[in-house]
């Protein structure tokens, strides 16, 4: 069977929308816990809380989205709709966070954050669904995948420079968390969310829906969990997310209180995204030889072995040799940046193909449903992250508004930045190196639907004609 290729205009139109929420979705995790304590003075355990508090809505709203989203039928298509509720919504809530008025609430940050988070849902799950649903070829939807993870960094190189650039022009000590800083991030949103979603509404159309029957919700649901490689897709996701948002949501405060960088802090994320772009393409590749799951761990596995290095870097190294320390971070940074690709590349590519086994089993195409409930789980294991970092940082006695602070406290944010995340994401890759669906495997599953498709339409055509006769 013979697969077209997409162009590459289209991989373009229809990764690129990804880079405005890249441009925003980073701040949210990295520089909104520094900004709303260390410029506008909010506790910090209670920042956890309500990005905590906000994160979980998605629980409720992620599921309602996809499910929505999948029976939706209008003359613009399944997906477009509600993406085009988001961007006005993404638009005012990332200026509103980012560019606060004087002074500042805890109410204030909770109504904002969690608008914020909302936009990012009516976004984010029908476009990936769409992305999922453009090719059903195992290695089209790792270029798919890989053109928007493409895009991803580079709108995350965009929201590592942003702050630098205005916190040189507007914030006069150059903190890049301070107002001038946060102000150009809320900016470039409204500036590239209307362009980019233009252009990939005019050049990416819609496939139609491989649709055998519609089921209730509830039966769905007890398909999807009693799918096997859905729910190994589902724990190793957790682990991951979970471990990523502890060491995303003090990233910062290491950098600076830690490592004591400085303004070198953005340097080091700045080359993480960077080797990010370099690194990506290999990715979409060595998954298509060995396997999409083989190629995450096997980046996993290369990321974890050099990032084990960081309390060796400071506990070992930095009291002799405080001069080695940056180098070294940056040569582990580098290692982690090109590896960095492969989850995001070949994760999504991974769930499209859990998309077909559950549309054999339940005869629906429920593709946004698929994707917007494994990230509700990740994101309830995000919000968790980020509720536990944060308050036990604020509970051992770690004050990010002074230079000096208590060995244990300092100790303590290293754990949450390296030690606890390491573990996670070393279970992580051990399991997901035992997912089933292999390219064999989904090309069989793509011969059965594209089958039990034809059988379906073939028996309305005749259920159509005996009408006719009656």
């Amino acid at each position: 069977m013979s697969v077209k290729r997409l162009s590459n205009w289209k991989l373009i139109a229809y990764g690129q929308l990804v880079m405005p929420l890249a441009v925003i979705g980073l701040p949210v995790a990295i520089y909104i816990p520094p900004f709303y304590s260390g410029t506008l003075g909010l506790n910090l355990a209670a920042i956890g809380f309500i990005l905590m508090i906000a994160r979980l809505s998605d629980v409720v709203t992620d599921p309602l989205v996809g499910a929505l989203s999948d029976r939706t039928h209008t003359r613009w298509g399944r997906r477009r709709p509600w993406v085009l509720v988001g961007i006005p919504l993404m638009m005012l809530s990332g200026y509103m966070l980012f560019v606060p008025p004087g002074e500042v609430s805890n109410l204030y940050l909770l109504i904002w954050i969690s608008a914020i988070y909302f936009a990012f849902t009516l976004i984010v799950i029908p476009y990936s669904a769409w992305g999922a649903e453009i090719s059903g070829d195992y290695q089209e939807r790792n270029r798919i995948a890989g053109s928007r993870e493409i895009f991803l960094l580079i709108g995350l190189l965009m929201s590592i420079t942003a702050p630098i650039v205005g916190a040189y022009l507007f914030d006069h000590d150059g903190n890049s968390a301070g107002r001038g800083a946060m102000a150009v991030l809320g900016w470039l949103p409204v500036a590239l969310l209307p362009v980019c979603g233009l252009v990939m509404f005019l050049s990416v159309p819609e496939p139609q829906p491989k649709q055998i029957q519609n089921i209730p919700f509830r039966k769905g649901l007890r398909i999807v969990m009693r799918n096997g490689p859905f729910r190994i897709l589902l724990t190793t996701s957790v682990l991951g997310a979970l471990a990523g948002s502890i060491n995303a949501g003090v990233a910062v405060l290491f950098f600076e209180h830690v490592a004591n960088f400085g303004t070198m802090s953005s340097v080091l994320i700045f080359l993480l995204f960077a080797a990010g772009v370099v690194g990506s393409p290999f990715w979409v590749t060595l998954g298509n030889r060995i396997g999409k799951h083989k190629g995450i761990a096997v980046a996993g596995i290369a990321s974890l072995s050099a990032f084990a290095l960081v309390p060796v870097v400071i506990y070992a190294v930095k009291p002799d040799h405080p001069d080695l320390v940056l180098p070294l971070m940056l040569a582990i940074t580098l290692v982690q940046g090109l590896s960095m690709g492969a989850a995001p590349i070949l994760g999504p590519s991974i769930l499209a193909d859990v998309v077909d086994l559950d549309t054999l089993k339940s005869g629906e195409q429920r593709t946004a449903f698929i994707f917007a409930f494994l990230g509700m789980v990740r994101k309830g294991a995000e919000a968790a992250g980020v509720g536990i970092a944060l308050p036990i940082l604020g509970w051992i006695g770690f004050n990010p508004q002074i230079k000096t602070n208590t060995p244990e406290a300092l100790f303590t944010l290293t754990a949450m930045y390296c030690l606890v995340p390491l573990v996670l994401w070393v279970i992580s890759v051990s399991i997901i190196w035992r997912f089933p669906i292999t390219k064999e495997r989904q090309k069989r599953l793509r011969t059965a639907l594209e089958k039990r498709v034809a059988r379906r339409a073939a028996a309305q055509v005749a259920e159509t004609e005996i009408r006719l006769f009656e």
